[in-house]
């Protein structure tokens, strides 16, 4: 007994030296070796980053500032630092001698503390009274410097692109110039509902990291001849003079990208209060637009209620918004570089793209809505009201429809063969030299910050994170229409949110039908309040509150009809949320619950497997 439990031992012992031996030999052997198991390949770098880094022509030094130390008590930060380690890493080896990676541990009082400081880096003090860096810096051959000032945790899934970005900055010598015509102030005006002064929109910002970013007076007559690409926001009132301008850019090969609107929300915002100098609220760019074969009703919105965004009513509850929408999935082509990828893009008070029959322009839809859309009159739409008011009687038409669109091709002027009256051009283009490359999209407000990023102070800088791909729609489509694709491919892939769809569309479902019975309990209610009413002021003059038996009984009956319906409004109320509470607990059950049952059972199985092989 006692020599078997020795080679019980010795065995074990030498099943242990052997599993170190094993794991010694694979990490010699595949140290270097990698394998990403995750669905969107998270951990390995895209074909862009890599095109990045393999068309470096100067070396670029990345500085990894991490206080190692003082994170070791903070396992969230230990675990995101691994990642960031790595990803630098295999940048570093991608990069081969153009990219050379320093890690920093940045100790209190010391110099590399000071040159973390000098690189404009943030340290955020821990309650132990130590201060953490968690950042990276870089500079290029001509001491130009890029930093992250800090890693945050809630924006891990777009390291790679802050990462890329970082570096494709560095080795830009120039930056394209991207004109700016906008009917709408972006910039960040005095605001007249707040009675504070505005912030610039962020998409200003995200523009300024790759472009030089021109702005031309919505009252110009003419362009910047150093533009290279075209943006051009709410073109409402805008001058014959500078019409014909951007059709002549358009038609002379530049890039251009325009956002036409129905209801743009930041101009009727503008405009409250100011009877004597209201803003235009639509713009349609009809004069260009229509000779292309494209047009659009600026006194239509449409409503979608599969892709209704939630937000807060009036009464404080949730609810869904029809000109509130946002799009992912199926709606966004994955055939076109500009919206490959793009997990979601928020909309407000969208308009529909119509192609004419006639057009002789390739037109190619970017974003759709779904089938369950239809158009509302766009007068219905006021700043601040209640959600539930457009909801009441819309029924989807099955039609999707466009609101983003890339038209290309050969395109005549809009202005035919001679320019418009007043202007004289040195030389007129009645046809473009070659195929022009346009996008358009029916919204101005899917520009603006509250529908795609959440910008907040950090320590005194401004951090901003994205909750939808707004932003990226746009640099993807200035990048494209410049020519540029490779951070494209980065930012396509930056977003891996996994929203639950199906508890989305019952919740959606569900309100719907709540909506509509609640309508007809809510009538019913307020006849039988106007019956008890008209009993009540019954009676003759000088004994109007002396009601006859019969009266008191019709009263009390109606009473009670109004008790009944009130406690039917609560059963509709529950009912909404039974499904949902119902599906809840599935999912529940699934995560929680179900892997350490399926475990259990198969250890009840191996037990009862060995106990009957012992019996027999």
């Amino acid at each position: 007994m006692n020599q078997t439990k020795l080679f019980s031992r010795w065995g074990l012992a030498l099943v242990a030296v052997i599993a170190l031996a094993i794991i010694a030999l694979a990490n010699t052997l595949f140290g270097g070796v990698r394998m990403d198991l995750t669905e969107n390949k998270l951990y390995t770098l895209s074909d862009g980053a890599r095109n990045i880094l393999r068309d470096l022509d100067e070396p670029i030094n990345l500085y990894f500032f991490y206080s190692r130390d003082a994170a070791s008590d903070v396992p969230a930060i230990s675990t995101y630092a691994a990642r960031v380690r790595e990803m630098l890493r295999e940048m570093e080896d991608i990069g081969g001698d153009k990219v050379r990676l320093t890690e920093i541990n940045p100790e209190p009082f010391s110099e590399a503390e000071d040159r973390a400081a000098e690189f404009g880096l943030q340290g955020v003090p821990l309650d132990a009274g130590e201060t953490l860096y968690f950042g990276l810096a870089g500079t290029n051959s001509v001491d130009e410097v890029q930093v992250i000032p800090f890693f945050q945790l809630n924006q891990e899934s777009l390291l790679e692109y802050d990462l890329a970005k970082l570096i494709y900055q560095l080795s830009q010598q120039f930056k394209p110039t991207l004109g700016l015509i906008s009917g709408l102030d972006m910039g960040g005006s005095f605001n007249p509902q707040t009675m504070q002064p505005g912030r610039e929109w962020m998409l200003l910002d995200q523009l300024r990291q790759f472009f030089l970013v021109e702005e031309i007076d919505a009252g110009a007559e003419s362009l910047p001849e150093d533009i290279e690409s075209l943006m051009v926001v709410h073109p409402a009132g805008l001058s014959d003079e500078l019409l014909y301008a951007i059709d002549q850019f358009v038609l002379g090969g530049g890039g251009t990208l325009v956002f036409v609107d129905p209801f743009a929300e930041t101009a009727a915002q503008s405009s409250m209060g100011m009877a004597d100098d209201p803003k235009p609220t639509s713009s349609d760019l009809a004069t260009l637009l229509e000779p292309w074969g494209l047009t659009m009703d600026p006194q239509q919105v449409v409503g979608d209620g599969a892709n209704a965004l939630a937000i807060q009513s009036r009464s404080g509850a949730p609810a869904y918004h029809l000109g509130l929408i946002g799009l992912g999935g199926e709606s966004l082509s994955q055939d076109d570089v500009i919206t490959q990828g793009l997990d979601s893009v928020n909309f407000g008070y969208a308009g529909a793209l119509k192609i004419s029959d006639s057009a002789e322009l390739e037109i190619t839809p970017l974003i759709q809505s779904s089938a369950e859309s239809a158009l509302i009159p766009a007068f219905r739409i006021q700043p601040g009201m209640d959600p539930n008011d457009l909801r009441r009687g819309f029924a989807p038409d099955d039609e999707r429809y466009n609101l983003a669109v890339r038209l290309r091709g050969p395109a005549p002027s809009a202005f035919g063969d001679q320019p418009p009256a007043g202007v004289e051009p040195e030389a007129h283009r009645s046809q473009s030299d070659a195929p022009i490359n346009l996008v358009v999209v029916a919204d101005t407000d899917v520009l603006r910050d509250n529908l795609w990023v959440q910008v907040q102070n950090f320590f005194g800088q401004t951090m901003a994170t994205p909750f939808a791909s707004n932003g990226d729609l746009v640099v993807n489509a200035v990048d494209n229409l410049l020519g540029s694709s490779d951070l494209i491919g980065i930012r396509a892939r930056a977003s891996f949110s996994r929203p639950f769809e199906v508890v989305e569309q019952l919740k959606r479902q569900a309100e719907g039908r709540y909506l509509e019975t609640e309508r007809e309990l809510q009538a019913a209610l307020r006849d039988t309040e106007r019956k008890i009413t008209e009993l009540q002021s019954q009676g003759g003059e000088g004994d109007a509150f002396i009601l006859t038996p019969e009266q008191q009984d019709a009263i009390e009956q109606f009473r009670q009809e109004k008790v009944r319906i009130r406690r039917q409004l609560r059963d509709v109320q529950h009912e909404l949320n039974k499904d949902i509470e119902q599906l809840g607990t599935t999912l529940k059950f699934i995560n929680i619950g179900l892997v350490p049952l399926l475990l259990a059972l198969g250890a009840l199985v191996i037990g009862w497997r060995r106990a009957h092989r012992r019996a027999a």
